[in-house]
């Protein structure tokens, strides 16, 4: 009634597996242009890819921009940005929110394992946060960005 030989079936991935985020292009925060080289688009390394996506999440309100929504099933951006300039609310407060949904956000990359030594400090134009982002082959990323109303 049952096969003599069973062989399960089980899928396992390295730690150090090398997870392959498709093709992004150089992009300059403070000018808001891509980088490019006469006339092509300069391709990103794998830390360079990293840390503009923390760019990314770091300036992206949530449910501003909907061609990050098409398709998906979750929401993209951070929902904090309806509190910069806040003052009646706790710094407190305000603080963690922040590092729950950076966090939430990061850890979605295939490339990131860890958010630690997270900081943050009220500052005249928004929050002042600074973190480290482990990736999965132990680099480190260090950010450190003021978070203001970019929109």
């Amino acid at each position: 009634m049952f096969p003599s030989a069973f062989v399960e079936s089980v899928t396992e991935t390295a730690e150090n597996e090398v997870t392959d985020t498709g093709v992004d292009f150089l992009f300059d925060y403070e000018t808001g242009q891509h980088i490019m080289k006469g006339s092509v688009l300069n391709e990103c390394e794998d830390l360079r890819k990293v840390r503009q996506y923390i760019q990314n999440v770091l300036r992206t309100p949530l449910n501003v921009y909907k061609d990050y929504m098409k398709g998906e099933t979750e929401t993209f951006g951070l929902s904090i940005y309806k509190y910069i300039g806040e003052r009646t609310l706790p710094m407190g407060y305000i603080n963690s929110e922040l590092k729950r949904e950076v966090t939430e956000h990061l850890l979605k990359h295939p490339m990131i394992k860890e958010i630690k030594d997270w900081k943050a400090e009220r500052e005249k134009q928004g929050l002042k946060v600074s973190f480290t982002a482990v990736l999965k082959d132990s680099s480190l990323i260090t950010i450190t960005e003021t978070v203001t109303d970019y929109v």
